[in-house]
């Protein structure tokens, strides 16, 4: 097996049978908003005093979040370019939310690497490899 082909089981393994969609399965509908996304690729921006710009890649500022968890929650939820996500009212549920979202890619992370150096016990090529795979998933991990 190739680094190529390790990519490609992996993506596959990934988008089949590891991977859940956020925020859909880590909230519940009740004393929910939604918010209305712009429908682009979006990242962190400058943090100002606690608050965080959320950019696309030209820097327009599309959202300004009080929290780092409410960023990351933006963030995630963005993952698929959705033109509305719903978000908790109750801070502690959507702080609840990301760090499970968190912990499931963690795991993903973690399950990937024991797979990698089975494969590879000599390469030292894991960050590029888990990089391209998570790249090619659209998935970050803030």
């Amino acid at each position: 097996m190739t680094q190529k082909d390790f990519e490609k089981k992996w993506i596959k393994l990934i988008e089949n049978d590891f991977l859940k969609k956020f925020p859909d399965e880590f909230i519940g509908l009740a004393e929910t908003e939604s918010v209305s996304m712009p429908g682009t690729g979006l990242i962190m921006g400058s943090e100002f005093f606690g608050n965080y710009e959320i950019v696309d890649s030209k820097g327009n500022v599309h959202f300004n979040a009080d929290n780092y968890y409410r960023a990351k929650y933006i963030l995630y939820s963005n993952r698929d370019k959705p033109e509305n996500v719903l978000q908790p009212l109750d801070e502690e549920k959507l702080v609840s939310a990301v760090k499970e979202y968190e912990r499931l890619l963690d795991t993903i992370l973690k399950q990937m690497e024991r797979g990698f150096k089975t494969e590879f016990p000599d390469s030292l090529h894991f960050s590029s490899v888990s990089n391209h795979i998570f790249n090619a998933l659209n998935l970050k991990r803030y």
